[in-house]
């Protein structure tokens, strides 16, 4: 197994691909790259569009390209965070601030830094989305393999195998006392209007553990462990390889006779984690591709790394936008704008105005509004500071009175809105303290003050400027992963 590793967004030639993968002829390259656009992983831009910042595809939809480029007048950029299988080939996508590994010089850092990437990828995965893995009518929507794999080993680390246990019911038995099963079914002795039993019906559990649908669960785990022990997977994604038999699927019956019997159980079964596990299975058995070969692709990771940064901010940071506002750590009791006790907000979240149209009849509508990241609201002594952070994916440069990659005007404009919105709310309560700040990852161990930026025009509104701040991503993750917060202050702003 070849491992390719790959930069997020980086620009390459197509000589340099077929630098990166010998073993395909340039003709061959071409149908190689097709498939990975069809995933929307890969994309084409114009050679004559170095000068734009890729940070930002949205804006760049006039220089993308339609097709393969055989005339190597087109960069090709991979728009992915995560591992890729396709045609043997274990592809390593790193995110793009990674800048020092853009050569692979330190191989073993890059895959450790990795290696964090995609635990963050699958907490992630876990608590924000809800596999779509299986459905009686079989119009289930597509999810890669390697998520489902990963997904039953996990759950298999955290619980255990499937365990199916049964009531037992017995006369003078060893088991808790049914008294309603006694008082229904045995005589008492009477002895002074008082009940006296000398036989109780007993209650105990007991687990089947020949239960055929555990041993469906032993053999796809083992299945799944060896699947990603061929393709050099266990190491990376820090998973521990689980075989608990020599048994395959065939030995236990067709792949119709066992979908027919996981069916049975989830009609039986109302525990929620036994039906995950459930449908995990028959999502795993319905997988038409059993294995990872030659000419199949599957994919752990996503083309959307930005929510992911986004997230980890929020968390880290401890994001009080949905706390209710009755529990903001104020000077005094919280007080509501006039303007907005009709609303009867709950959380900082509702104080933001949405934009109110009116028809020509006088028929009023509200829609959506103004959604920033994360707001921290912080009380020091007798000092309480409202701070807006916005999480923002870019690799921004200033260098010779030149800024590349860096966030848009929009962003910008919103980032003073953000305080704007809450100005009132900001002065009825007190609060002595405003900051605004956007949070860049970067793969360096400090956090780094780049600058600010400003518009004069909105800071004459007495709007703060706002702060940039570049933050060590690996130290962001593993708080993420260990679920632990980290105070403002680092950010000295």
């Amino acid at each position: 197994m070849k491992s390719v590793y790959i930069r997020e967004l980086r620009r390459y030639t197509k000589l340099e691909l077929s630098n990166l993968f010998p073993e395909i002829n340039f003709n061959q390259l071409t149908v190689f790259m097709r498939k990975l656009r069809a995933y929307g992983i890969l994309k084409s831009v114009k050679r004559d569009s170095g000068s734009l910042d890729l940070s930002e595809l949205v804006t760049l939809n006039e220089s993308l390209v339609d097709d393969i480029d055989d005339n190597n007048s087109s960069y090709y950029i991979f728009d992915y965070v995560g591992v890729i299988y396709i045609d043997g080939y274990l592809l390593c996508c790193y995110p793009k601030y990674l800048f020092a590994y853009d050569y692979i010089e330190d191989k073993p850092k890059c895959r450790q830094l990795l290696k964090q990437v995609l635990k963050v990828l699958h907490r992630y995965n876990t608590s924000s989305q809800s596999l779509q893995l299986y459905s009686m009518d079989n119009q289930s929507s597509f999810v890669s393999r390697l998520s489902m794999i990963v997904a039953l080993l996990d759950d298999y680390f955290q619980n255990g195998l499937y365990l199916n246990t049964q009531n037992i019911h017995e006369l003078n038995g060893d088991g808790e006392i049914n008294w309603n099963r006694t008082i229904n079914f045995t005589h008492p002795l009477w002895q002074e209007g008082d009940p006296y039993y000398f036989n109780f019906w007993t209650r105990r559990n007991t687990i089947d553990d020949k239960s055929f649908i555990q041993r469906i669960h032993e053999c796809l785990l083992t299945i799944c462990s060896r699947e990603l022990e061929e393709i050099s997977l266990l190491d990376l994604l820090d998973l521990n390889g689980v075989y608990l038999t020599e048994l395959s699927l065939n030995d236990l019956g067709t792949r119709d006779y066992l979908l027919c019997r996981i069916t049975n159980e989830l009609n039986l079964e109302f525990n929620s984690r036994k039906q995950y596990v459930l449908k995990l299975m028959a999502a795993l058995l319905q997988d038409s591709s059993s294995s990872f070969g030659e000419d199949n692709i599957d994919l752990f990771g996503t083309t959307s790394f930005n929510l992911v940064w986004e997230t980890v901010c929020a968390e880290v940071f401890d994001n009080k936008l949905t706390t209710p506002l009755s529990d903001l750590p104020l000077l005094s009791t919280v007080k509501i704008p006039p303007n907005m006790l009709g609303v009867k907000p709950r959380i900082l979240k509702d104080l933001i105005e949405r934009p109110k149209w009116t028809s020509i009849d006088d028929s009023v509508a509200f829609s959506n509004t103004l959604k920033p990241d994360l707001i921290s609201v912080e009380r020091n002594e007798n000092v309480c500071s409202f701070v807006i952070l916005d999480a923002k994916y870019y690799t921004m440069r200033i260098e010779n009175n030149n800024v590349a990659g860096q966030p848009g005007v929009a962003d910008v404009t919103k980032q003073y809105l953000y305080q704007l919105a809450y100005k009132d709310f900001i002065e009825l309560n007190g609060i002595q303290e405003v900051k605004n700040c956007f949070l860049m990852p970067t793969e360096k161990d400090e956090v780094v003050s780049v600058g600010n930026v400003q518009m004069e025009m909105l800071g004459k509104l007495g709007l703060e400027k706002i702060q940039v701040r570049e933050l060590p991503a690996a130290r962001m993750f593993e708080c993420y992963l260990q679920r632990r917060k980290l105070p403002i202050s680092i950010l000295n702003l």
